[in-house]
């Protein structure tokens, strides 16, 4: 199945359609609750750029210039949705039972 739309590639992968490609920020609550999991952990896909444009001048405007950090900070080195809790769903402790 091939398709451009993130939900719908997110509904089929519920549905247990197949493995998925999608980006983290989209699917960590469903990895967290255990409604998908996480394979070919070994494996990155290269990751898309992302660019600020803005027009050119000689000046950056201070606004600017803090969006642009903002976002560099938002994205860099990981990103903010992959921080903290673990995307994968934790095995249960069997002395906890």
């Amino acid at each position: 199945m091939r398709v451009n739309n993130v939900s719908t590639i997110r509904c089929a992968a519920l549905d247990g359609l197949g493995v998925a490609m999608l980006p983290t920020w989209f699917v960590g609550e469903d990895l967290r609750a255990g409604r998908l999991q996480a394979v070919l952990n070994d494996y990155a896909a290269p990751a898309p750029p992302i660019y600020a444009m803005y027009p050119p001048s000689r000046h950056l405007s201070p606004k600017v210039r803090a969006f642009v950090d903002f976002l560099s900070g938002l994205f860099s080195p990981a990103p903010r949705w992959e921080a903290g809790a673990p995307l994968a769903p934790r095995t249960p402790d069997a002395s906890a039972a």
